[in-house]
């Protein structure tokens, strides 16, 4: 009985120390976001953008005191952020709406809290 408990006290221990990994390797790197389009939330000027990246989620918060990109997780927990003005957050939603159809590339530099987006789709990092 007492084996049991110190494998799984091991397994939770080496589970936390991947998932505390992981979250650092997103913070160290560089990535992109393949956007398809954007979905309205509840909230005005709060959009999911329908999206293929590192994160489950990404929402474009253009209504909060501090706007900007908020990566969360499947439970919608705030991982990462950029900060964006008000015009950069209303220019990246115009761009995001007026490409629909089409795949945006977002090139997220989460060190320096920076983005370029590719309206072509084609320059992802």
């Amino acid at each position: 009985m007492e084996r049991k408990k110190i494998i799984v006290i091991l397994l939770l221990l080496v589970s936390f120390s991947l998932e505390i990994k992981a979250n650092n390797l997103k913070k160290e790197k560089d990535f992109s976001i393949e956007i398809m389009g954007i979905v309205e939330t509840p909230y005005d000027y709060i959009f999911r953008l329908e999206q293929k990246s590192l994160y489950p989620k990404v929402n474009l918060d253009c209504q909060s005191f501090f706007n900007g990109l908020h990566f969360l997780s499947k439970e919608e927990e705030i991982i990462d952020k950029i900060i964006l003005d008000h015009h950069e957050c209303e220019q990246l939603f115009l761009m995001i709406q007026k490409k629909e159809k089409e795949s945006i590339c977002l090139n997220v530099y989460l060190k320096e809290g920076n983005l370029s987006l590719d309206q072509s789709g084609s320059n992802c990092l």
